[in-house]
């Protein structure tokens, strides 16, 4: 059997909820207001805006905090979309290079790259492992810099016992179909910003749009999203096309499965999504009530591959720094040689893993200001990880699964 790239943790009365939602699309308004609520209890009284994509939230963010002109730091590993929206709004872009361990922004680097120009900090929290947060907005703080948070990936991680998100003056969290919480499409903006959250809900307001054709196509994908979360469904019908497009026709199959990265248009349209409909919003609301339930879960799944993988010579771990206590998301290794062979031969017996290696902000030809610096540990690791499904919807037996095929895989090599 199969599995996945990822799954959703849908339940029954989940699935009830949208069809629920689809067919009395009315009074979203009072759901919108009810997940609101929610997220301004968890994020310590933040305002919070509701977003079809935490790309737009991360658009609107630098379009009204920042100029033409100013100079922002990002990790340069990091979201590639997020520097080619930085340089559309013809902002200057300097990268610093990460440590080895987490794979997150090195802080020890950031203030030497400071400058007049310099406005603002985007720290991301890569593989929903917190970067160093405290001590990022320390710098911040010490040059009057805004602090972006990139929580993509890290909704329920933790910094020092704090939630990420609260450090920065915006957080943006996705909550698309890959992410967790998800809301099948979507993202969250806190900030304690009143004027930023006015004037990005006044944004949305006046100029997203109804599209009958993106929202069948949404609900498209989102159903074959559901029905492919089940091994067993996946293994009969998406494994053998995905296999077939892997071997016949590579460039298909990787546009397939990169298509969320935003990279395919030299500019990124603010009007590609529709606004939330409200089984995406009733979904959001669920998913953030069982958040510690799945969290426990995918901490089970995590410590039986830590377990099994920690002692293995051909892999390595990455590991967070003492202060963090990542979501478990994803499971991401470090493959020392042969990754390109490790990865064919893992795909090959059924775990359907992916290549991690379009984090290198460097590779994307971004006019960046500091292009003398070698980026020496963002290019050595970058060809070398796997990311790994990890969801709290996998029974015990499949992480068994995983496991076994990952060592006979590493054993053939």
């Amino acid at each position: 059997m199969s599995v996945p790239f990822f799954s959703l943790d849908l339940n029954l009365s989940e699935l009830i909820r949208i069809i629920k939602s689809i067919l009395y699309p009315f009074n979203k308004d009072l759901s919108k207001l009810r997940l609101e609520k929610m997220l301004e209890e968890r994020f310590d009284g933040k305002k919070v805006c509701l977003l079809p994509s935490a790309r737009l939230g991360f658009y609107l963010t630098l379009r009204n905090l920042f100029k033409k002109g100013d100079e922002l730091i990002f990790s340069s590993m990091s979201f590639p979309l997020y520097i080619k929206i930085a340089k559309q709004l013809e902002l200057k872009v300097r990268l610093v290079d990460v440590f080895n361990d987490d794979l997150n922004i090195n802080y020890t680097l950031i203030e030497k790259n400071i400058n007049n120009n310099t406005k603002g900090i985007v720290a991301t929290h890569l593989f929903g492992n917190p970067c160093e947060i405290e001590e990022i907005k320390k710098i911040g703080d010490k040059f009057n810099l805004k602090i972006i948070e990139d929580c993509a990936q890290s909704f329920d991680s933790y910094y020092n016992g704090k939630e990420t998100g609260n450090f920065g003056d915006v957080g943006i969290f996705s909550t698309s179909l890959l992410k967790i919480p998800t809301s099948l499409s979507g993202g969250i903006l806190i900030t304690k910003d009143n004027d930023l959250k006015e004037k990005v809900d006044f944004w949305m307001k006046n100029n997203l749009k109804n599209n009958f054709k993106y929202d069948l196509k949404l609900f498209l994908k989102v159903f074959l999203s559901i029905l492919n979360s089940i091994p067993t469904i996946y293994s009969i019908i998406s494994d053998k096309i995905f296999n077939s497009l892997k071997k016949f026709n590579p460039r298909v199959y990787r546009k397939i499965l990169y298509s969320g990265m935003g990279m395919k248009s030299d500019h990124f349209n603010p009007l590609e999504r529709n606004d939330l409909k409200k089984y995406q919003i009733e979904i959001g609301i669920s998913q953030i009530k069982k958040s510690n339930e799945m969290l426990k879960k995918r901490i089970i799944n995590s410590n039986m591959i830590i377990d099994e993988l920690k002692y293995l010579d051909k892999v390595e771990l990455i590991k967070p720094h003492n202060k963090a206590v990542g979501n478990f998301q994803y499971f991401v290794i470090k493959v020392k040689e042969n990754q390109k062979v490790f990865f064919n031969k893992l795909f090959g017996l059924g775990i359907h893993a992916m290549e991690e290696n379009v984090w290198d902000c460097t590779d994307y030809n971004f006019e960046i200001e500091n292009t003398y610096d070698k980026y020496s540990i963002t290019k050595k690791n970058n060809v070398k990880l796997i990311r790994i499904q990890n969801n709290s919807y996998l029974k015990k037996k499949t992480i068994q699964n995983i496991i076994q095929k990952i060592k006979k895989a590493l054993n053939e090599l």
